[in-house]
C-alpha cells in the first residue's frame, strides 16, 4: 500500500477519544478490545473483562494472545506472537492484516486453546480506527463454542441415523445367506463320519458364518457414531458403536 493511499484511508477514518470510544464499546454485549500497532490492548469493554475474567490492570498494555489467555503465549522466550503456534494463529493474522491494509474483517471463525487447556470457537471482527491520532484496531470477539457443540451434536445424530439405517439394510441382506450357510453346514457335518478330514473344514465354515452373524447383531445395536483408523481412512468402529448397549446388557 502506498503512503498516499494509506493516508487517504486514515483521513477517512473516524477519530475517537479514549473516553468517547470506551463509552460506546461498554454498551455492547460482545467482548470488545482496542489494540495498537503492536497488537497490545489499549481499551477493553466490560464484556471483554468478563470473557477473560481479568481486570483492566491485567489487560491494558498486554499483547492480545497473552491478554486473552492463549495457552501458547508462554511457548516462546520472546513472548506472544513469536512461537510456532503463532504462525498459524488466525487472530494474530487478522489483526496484522487489518493494521497493514487498514481494512476490516467480518466474522472470521477460528479456534483457540485457553488456559487451562480449554478449546473455544471464536468469531472475530476487526475494524481500523484512529484513537488520539494513532492507528488502532477495534476487535470484537463472539464465543460460539456452545453453538459449535450443538451443531456437532446434530451432525453426530445425523451420522448415527445414517449408520443405523445402513446397518439395518446390510444386516437384512446378510442374515438370509448366513442362515443358509449355517443350515447346510450342519447338514453336511451330520452326514460326515466322525474323524472325516472334511468335517473340520465344514466346522470352520460354520464358525466364520456365526462370527459374521455376531457382527450383524452388533451393527443392529449401534447406539453411537464411533470411527477408527483403517489404512489411510476411517471406518465405523462396530465394537465401540455398540459398546454402550452391550454394557447395559
Amino acid at each position: 500500500m502506498t503512503a498516499d493511499k494509506a493516508e487517504n484511508i486514515r483521513s477517512e477514518s473516524k477519530f475517537y477519544t479514549r473516553e468517547g470510544l470506551l463509552e460506546i464499546i461498554n454498551g455492547l454485549p460482545l467482548a470488545i478490545a482496542v489494540l495498537d500497532k503492536n497488537q497490545r490492548l489499549v481499551l477493553v469493554n466490560k464484556a471483554a473483562r468478563l470473557f477473560v475474567n481479568k481486570e483492566d490492570s491485567r489487560l491494558i498494555g498486554v499483547v492480545g494472545g497473552e491478554a486473552l489467555g492463549c495457552i501458547h503465549h508462554k511457548n516462546a522466550p520472546e513472548g506472544c506472537g513469536y512461537g510456532k503456534a503463532c504462525l498459524k494463529c488466525k487472530l494474530r493474522a487478522t489483526l496484522q492484516d487489518t493494521l497493514e491494509k487498514r481494512q476490516g474483517h467480518h466474522m472470521v471463525e477460528t479456534t483457540m486453546v485457553f488456559q487451562p487447556h480449554e478449546q473455544r470457537h471464536l468469531r472475530i471482527t476487526t475494524q481500523p480506527l484512529v484513537l488520539r491520532g494513532d492507528d488502532v484496531v477495534l476487535l470484537s470477539i463472539e464465543d460460539v463454542t456452545g453453538t459449535k457443540k450443538h451443531e456437532q451434536a446434530i451432525l453426530e445424530k445425523e451420522k448415527l441415523s445414517a449408520v443405523i439405517q445402513t446397518a439395518g439394510a446390510v444386516c437384512h441382506e446378510m442374515n438370509q445367506p448366513l442362515m443358509v450357510i449355517l443350515g447346510f453346514s450342519e447338514l453336511v457335518m451330520d452326514e460326515l463320519a466322525e474323524g472325516n478330514v472334511r468335517k473340520s473344514s465344514i466346522l470352520k465354515i460354520r464358525d466364520q458364518a456365526e462370527r459374521m452373524g455376531g457382527i450383524t447383531r452388533k451393527l443392529m445395536k449401534a447406539t453411537q457414531y464411533k470411527t477408527k483408523e483403517y489404512l489411510n481412512s476411517e471406518i465405523l468402529d462396530i465394537g465401540a458403536a455398540s459398546d454402550k448397549i452391550e454394557q447395559l446388557n
